[in-house]
């Protein structure tokens, strides 16, 4: 790279009595941040996947119907409130937000006690419905915590510290919600039949976060003034005028939108997959299985964070989706062969770490400082937007497969019908069962009996007043599969039906007069949906590279900049996110404009000292006009006359404003474990924005430059 100044390590300033952000990620308010977001998160997948599998094992639901209903149960709220929420976030202090609906949870769990013991003690269907309402109450507490979440990161930390924080913010968050959705699936599995439990432990953990977010600090309101919409809906179309129109806030809410959807459809291929499997997968290893993406962006999160250093690092991107295709396609061809599958799906979320904390950290730090809240509950409207719509897609892929035959449906036969003597269950799944009764075939006849899973003849004695059938727990082949619908107990009037599925027999219970369900062999149709997610990646990489011109060229640069010197930004927020600019800078290398590059948010082409006549001011100005940037060096070596008229030229015909731009080497003291031991330098880059000017002499931009250099010394 090339140096033009060197500059001694920062120091940080004398704080202030008012509330600062702090320039450590040890801080207070931080940590407790920390703690109430990652135990909300917790709740939140615990919630949304036990009431799933409440749903499904007290048959108020069917498997397709409970995989498609959570997501637009959760991510419905945050369309219906995010007006309100990002109201609330920026008219008063965010502090306010984060602890009264921590307080909240703690009401929202102990309503699913409630529902738990009431769906198991008299009333299955009410009690489940009560259990599904707190998954659409926490989606609604989330979307009042997630802008405030967000929305606080820049109020809470120095700029500087944006991308290490949302780095372990996100890692935290990912975390809870690897353990969120096992430990969902697992107290569904060990807890069957007694939910309540359930619900009580989670209530727990809603008190502990609670008090935790009493640690976080009471901040100033980002816009104390504004006044509540006086139509709730009514700020919304602004909001997203605001993000569609500002070039880098239009990045951010397109890709942050697609991760919703893309994990919301991956997230119910897995469960499919799940429920495909013959026999099917139990709540604890689907659970296992799908919280294992999350282990991965838990993994890759906090790496994404320390490769962007102190700067928002959009290079990261790229990577992060190339990794998700690999991920999706090669997971589509090892459906079978669980470690591989595994492996995959860790592989996606430590991709999807990268694609994320880039997004989010640009997000926040873009978003209007009075309007934080706002922008990002508007954000989330657009995300709840491509989760819903991921799940009416799942539905409707699902449903055309069966309607054309795409998923095999495979034929039942009812075989016997008669009264249930005995029904062993473990783990919510019947494993054994007795039945008297007669065969449907030959009502008026002996028929024949089920034992160990095979129809065969009676015993030659046997009459029809005690035909028994039987199918004895002890002796169960492997092979063979039993489904009961959980209304069925000892007493019940039952038909026996029997299919075979890729040569397992399995037999169906269900209340005697009922129809019949179909059975279809889906085994084959999560492949498509994987292929599916890894084509609609690629799709976004397009969308994505179509809004930033040179996102691919940033990857690249992150690549080729691995172990060299760290790069920090200062007073990046002389840079506008929109508007006509010309970044001036005294970097004449190309390697060194590609790291200046690195640190905007916008495509910047710059042009070299020999592009100064009219056909380049003519290929400049068409570059500002469609609202990318231009970047000039300006030397002592430089022709001042062309360089001035060059400028001139450009400021006349876009009315843009000069950034100057500083570059220089130099080196950062390293933190030490005592007082007592010598501190330690390394080696740094470092790029200052200067304010915005008008003026187009060569000298007088060559001064504004050295005066950001100047600047950066004297902090």
């Amino acid at each position: 790279m090339s140096s033009a100044g060197s500059i001694p390590p920062a120091t940080t300033p004398a704080p202030t009595r008012e509330f600062q952000p702090a320039d450590s990620l040890r801080s207070r308010t931080f940590i407790g941040l920390l703690i109430a977001q990652f135990l909300a998160a917790f709740n939140d997948q615990a919630i949304h996947a036990s009431a799933m599998f409440f749903a499904i094992n007290t048959a108020t639901m069917t498997e397709t119907e409970a995989i498609s209903l959570m997501p637009i149960l959760f991510y419905l709220p945050w369309a219906l409130f995010c007006t309100l929420a990002g109201y609330l976030s920026d008219r008063y202090s965010k502090q306010y937000s984060l602890i009264s609906w921590k307080i909240v949870e703690v009401a929202i769990t102990a309503l699913a006690i409630f529902g738990f013991w009431l769906g198991r003690n008299g009333s299955p269907s009410t009690g489940t419905w009560i259990v599904l309402s707190t998954v659409f109450l926490m989606g609604t507490h989330s979307a009042f915590f997630v802008p405030a979440k967000y929305g606080v990161m820049p109020e809470i930390l120095q700029p500087q510290l944006l991308s290490r924080g949302n780095g372990l913010l996100e890692s935290l968050s990912f975390l809870a919600v690897i353990l969120g959705t096992v430990f969902g699936g697992v107290l569904s599995y060990w807890f069957q039949g007694r939910e309540v439990i359930i619900g009580v432990i989670l209530c727990g953990l809603a008190i502990i976060g609670a008090v935790a977010s009493f640690l976080i600090q009471r901040m100033p309101a980002a816009n104390p003034n504004v006044s509540f919409p006086p139509y709730l809906f009514g700020p919304l179309i602004g909001n997203l005028k605001t993000l569609f129109s500002i070039k880098p806030l239009r990045l951010t809410v397109i890709g942050i939108a697609f991760f919703t959807f893309v994990v919301a459809f991956m997230r119910q291929s897995i469960y499919m997959l799940g429920e495909s499997q013959n026999p099917r997968w139990n709540e604890l290893k689907t659970s296992a299985i799908v919280g294992t993406v999350a282990l991965g962006i838990g993994l890759g999160s906090p790496l994404a964070g320390w490769l962007s250093g102190r700067k928002v690092e959009l290079g990261l991107i790229p990577l992060g989706i190339i990794g998700m295709i690999v991920g999706c396609l090669i997971a589509a061809f090892n459906l079978d062969t669980i470690p591989y599958l595994v492996v995959c799906i860790v592989l996606i979320g430590f991709a999807t770490g990268f694609y994320l904390v880039p997004l989010y950290t640009l997000l926040q730090y873009r978003a209007p400082k009075t309007s934080k809240g706002n922008m990002i509950a508007t954000s989330n409207f657009i995300n709840v937007t491509g989760a819903i719509l991921s799940s009416a897609l799942f539905f409707a892929l699902v449903f055309t497969a069966k309607q054309v035959g795409f998923v095999e449906q495979i034929p039942t036969k009812d075989e016997f019908v008669g009264e249930v003597r005995e029904l062993n269950i473990s783990h919510g799944r019947p494993v054994g069962f007795r039945i008297e009764g007669k065969p449907i075939d030959k009502p008026d006849d002996v028929g024949r009996i089920i034992s160990r899973g095979v129809l065969l003849p009676p015993p030659e004695d046997t009459t029809p007043e005690d035909l028994t059938a039987m199918f004895d727990p002890s002796d169960t082949r492997e092979s063979t599969i039993i489904e009961s619908e959980p209304a069925i107990t000892q007493g019940s009037r039952v038909v026996v039906a029997t299919y075979t599925l890729r040569n397992v027999p399995h037999y169906v219970l269900r209340p005697e007069g009922s129809d019949p369900k179909p059975a279809f062999d889906a085994h084959h149709l999560p492949r498509f949906l994987f292929i599916g997610a890894g084509l609609m990646s690629g799709l976004i990489l397009i969308v994505l590279t179509w809004q930033l011109r040179d996102l691919l060229s940033r990857s690249r640069w992150v690549l080729k900049s691995l172990g060299k010197p760290g790069v920090h930004v200062t007073d990046s927020k002389y840079l506008p996110s929109s508007g006509p600019v010309v970044l001036a800078t005294n970097a004449t290398q190309p390697q060194a404009q590609q790291t200046i590059i690195s640190a905007t948010d916008r495509y910047t082409h710059f042009f070299g000292t020999d592009q100064r006549d009219e056909s380049h001011i003519q290929e400049a100005v068409r570059i500002i006009q469609r609202g990318d940037l231009v970047g000039i060096s300006i030397t002592g070596r430089t022709d001042d006359q062309k360089t001035s008229r060059f400028l001139s030229e450009i400021l006349k015909r876009t009315q843009a404003q000069i950034v100057p731009v500083f570059f220089g080497q130099g080196r950062e003291r390293l933190p030490v474990a005592s007082v007592d031991k010598p501190a330690k330098l390394r080696a740094i880059v470092r790029i200052v924005f200067g304010p915005g000017i008008q003026l187009t002499s060569s000298a007088a931009v060559r001064e504004a430059i050295e005066q950001a250099g100047r600047r950066q010394m004297d902090i």
